[in-house]
């Protein structure tokens, strides 16, 4: 199981579905977000380093992909932050 190092420096297991729920919220289809998912799970091999890879890593091969799939929908997911923890 690969890890996600957040931003605050904690770690979380990596979930394949958080990124479908993230591409769908910004006008993916179904099709295409599983695809942006499933790309980003093949990569992780590549970059992970001692099963873990960075969350800013995740997030602009997700862009990656999803730009080459659906520009548009690509460009509001990418407009979008959250909002910094208090």
């Amino acid at each position: 199981m690969y890890k996600v190092q957040k931003k605050d420096g904690s770690q979380e297991d990596f979930d394949k579905a958080k990124i479908v729920s993230g591409a769908l919220n910004a006008g993916a289809t179904q099709e295409e977000a599983e695809k942006i998912a499933s790309e980003i799970e093949a990569w992780l091999p590549s970059v992970a380093k001692d099963n873990v890879v960075n969350s800013m890593d995740i997030r602009t091969k997700g862009l990656e992909v999803f730009k080459s799939l659906n520009p548009e929908a690509a460009t509001k997911f990418e407009s979008f932050q959250k909002p910094a923890d208090n």
